[in-house]
């Protein structure tokens, strides 16, 4: 390719010709003023500078990487799931919880596995990333992708509250001081995790690869001297928690049916993130899909290992979850089998911080799913656009909100939450099973009809289980998403619709109706206000009649008296721009102003189009849109929502 002289001004940085008409824009403008100075180079600091959308790829995870990020969620909840679980079969008392938490923990394992093959299929049907919303919108339509994505934000908004609740719990095990500040604590998690991410996702991964091996190399390893113990009949005496000791002496519930489905259905909130992996393919690295398919298999076998052996050996030793929520029954399990030294430390240390971390997974999918839904219209564009460092920005400041405010809600508690978590992930099972088992029936590819079935039975498998959590859970929290759940996707389908319509309005055809529009004249009527003659006002006359429209001044007042002075000097202008004086004596400046406006259309043309020129001081310290440019700004709102009307700001730059 030939050479293309670059005819950048002398003087200008980051803007070079590449070819003609095409420029690269290379670096942001420098920053104005001290305090403007000060905030670029803290935003440098905590999320680090832009980086060109060309290392996207670069960005991306390995399958290492990616169980970290991806799936530290549902190796997370390997924590709190057997704690749920128990806490309710803790009701019964200790027969219950020895009786019933190896086979409970068993199915949920067994309901583990069905789920893996199912994602498999998916990663290996839509191999460049496919969550519930666009699995259930291609193969069961519309409604049913809309009710998958509300569900989805719901479940990815709450997976972050849970899993920085349940750290924060893990924290107050090793150290009981810290309970009072379970909010503050959280809070903070938030937001640290909210920097890391705006820093962009590999970054989020590196932070998070070393907590998730350090728990699950040791938890196996205290699983694994857990069973050894129990092998040999040596298991060390438990000591429950004392607020515990009282639930134990006297159960508050009667063994029944009801009480072991609730049980399943909280334990089973464990499986929430398992659908993260076959959401994330595009983040991975090529191959995608089958660094996608060793990440899922990975993350199924040590998930379902960890429910597994905690589930086990807490029955067997008759471990009581906390009803205070101080320790949690996996610092308890450390804590009986190795002691209160330096690994029970390390071990609920990595706990800890893999719980705040498995955040994460809320942080990767929510932002993603925000933009694909903004890209189908159901969403302002904002949430599509990716900010400095590659990562949907808006989106991750979105769900550190709303967590933010289910964590004040519902005072950090995780016996609070979890009901709520579970009916969202369910939900979402179920459509995105049911879209996967139309997929294979409507495809018929070799082996659909096998394939058909194992996606139909999760679909099966995961509607029961939704309907066991909405029964057994619906007193206990889960009638708050039953209920916001229609709520969301009403909104979504309402601003679709809206989307739609609006499309079919702008949309162009063909070139020849293009041509008509552009070849159609337009009636051009320029106004500019004018409060008192200086050269901020002289600058935005010369400015309008560059631009050769009929152009006329307005002064609005609630005092003639006092125009004399003013009409005379402008006349002495000679400018060639007449002066209007609108008499306000309600001193209704913006109205009187668009009273006016609307008097020139109906005397002219109804769709003459009104340029409202604004002169303006041109803020040079941080404390001058303070003192400066008041009835400016709020004439730009006023005239916002107005039909044919355009505001121009013609800037005066005084340097002070």
């Amino acid at each position: 390719m030939a050479s293309v002289e670059d005819h950048t001004p002398p003087g200008v940085r980051g803007v070079h010709e590449t070819a003609p008409g095409v420029y690269s824009i290379t670096s942001e403008p420098p920053p104005r003023g001290a305090l403007g100075r000060t905030l670029h180079r803290l935003e440098r600091l905590l999320i680090g500078p832009p980086l060109a959308s060309r290392r996207e790829r670069r960005e991306r995870l390995s399958w290492a990487a990616a169980l970290a990020i991806l799936g530290a969620d549902a190796i997370a909840s390997s924590v709190y799931g057997p704690e749920e679980m128990l806490r309710m079969l803790a009701q019964s008392g200790l027969p219950a919880i020895a009786t019933f938490a190896l086979p409970i923990a068993a199915a949920i394992v067994v309901l583990l596995g069905i789920l893996a093959l199912s994602y498999w299929q998916t990663i290996e049907a839509y191999p460049n990333g496919a969550g519930g919303y666009i699995l259930a919108g291609d193969n069961l339509g519309r409604m049913a992708g809309l009710i998958c994505a509300a569900a989805l934000l719901i479940d990815y908004t709450l997976d972050v509250a849970v899993s920085v609740a349940s750290g924060v719990q893990t924290a107050s095990s090793a150290v009981p001081g810290l309970a009072g500040w379970r909010i503050v604590l959280a809070l903070s998690a938030l937001a640290l995790i909210m920097v890391a991410n705006l820093r962009g996702i590999r970054t989020a991964g590196a932070i998070l690869s070393a907590p998730i091996y350090v728990y699950i190399f040791g938890t196996a390893a205290v699983i694994a001297v857990g069973m050894f113990r129990w092998a040999t009949g040596s298991l060390p005496p438990y000591s429950p928690p004392r607020a515990a000791e009282g639930l134990l002496a006297q159960p508050t519930e009667t063994l029944g049916l009801l009480l072991v489905l609730r049980a399943f259905s909280s334990g089973a909130v464990a499986l929430t993130g398992i659908e993260a992996i076959s959401n994330g393919v595009p983040y991975f690295k090529p191959p995608e899909a089958p660094n996608a398919h060793r990440t899922l298999a990975t993350l199924a076998v040590a998930f379902g290992a960890l429910f597994l052996g905690i589930g086990f050996l807490s029955g067997v030793i008759g471990i009581v979850p906390d009803p205070t929520e101080v320790e949690t029954v996996h610092s308890q399990l450390t804590r009986t089998l190795l002691g209160s030294g330096p690994l029970h430390a390390i071990i609920e240390g990595a706990a800890l911080l893999l719980l705040i971390l498995a955040a994460d997974t809320g942080f990767a999918d929510f932002p993603r799913l925000l933009s694909l839904l903004a890209n189908d219209g159901y969403l302002p564009h904002a949430f599509a656009v990716r900010g400095a460092r590659l990562a949907f920005s808006n989106g991750i400041v979105l769900v550190t909100v709303i967590s933010a405010l289910l964590i004040l809600i519902f005072r950090g508690s995780v016996e609070a939450l979890v009901p709520l978590f579970t009916v969202g992930a369910f939900a979402t099972f179920t459509l995105s099973q049911a879209g996967m088992a139309k997929h294979w029936r409507r495809r018929r590819v070799r082996g659909w009809r096998w394939r058909m079935a194992v996606n139909a039975l999760g679909a099966a498998v995961t509607t029961l289980v939704l309907g066991i959590v909405v029964v057994s859970k619906f007193a206990y929290g889960a009638w708050i998403v039953v209920v916001i759940l229609p709520v969301l996707v009403f909104m979504l389908h309402s601003v679709g619709a809206h989307h739609d319509r609006l499309m079919r309005h702008v949309h162009i055809s063909s070139a020849d109706i293009a041509r008509r529009q552009l070849s159609r004249p337009m009636r051009h009527h320029m106004v500019i206000t004018v409060g008192q003659i200086n050269r901020v006002v002289l600058q935005a006359i010369t400015y309008a009649r560059a631009l050769g429209a009929q152009v006329e001044a307005v002064h609005i007042t609630d005092d003639l008296a006092t125009c004399e002075e003013l009409r005379r000097k402008w006349d002495l202008l000679q400018n060639g721009v007449p002066l209007v004086i609108l008499d306000s004596p309600i001193r209704s400046y913006s109205g009187a102003l668009l009273r006016y406006l609307d008097f020139i259309q109906k005397r002219e043309d109804p769709h003459t189009f009104v340029t409202v020129v604004l002169p303006e001081l041109l803020p040079t310290r941080w404390w001058h849109p303070l003192m400066h440019n008041y009835f400016a700004w709020r004439l730009k709102w006023t005239l916002l929502f107005r039909p044919h009307t355009a505001v121009t700001s013609v800037p005066y730059e005084v340097r002070d």
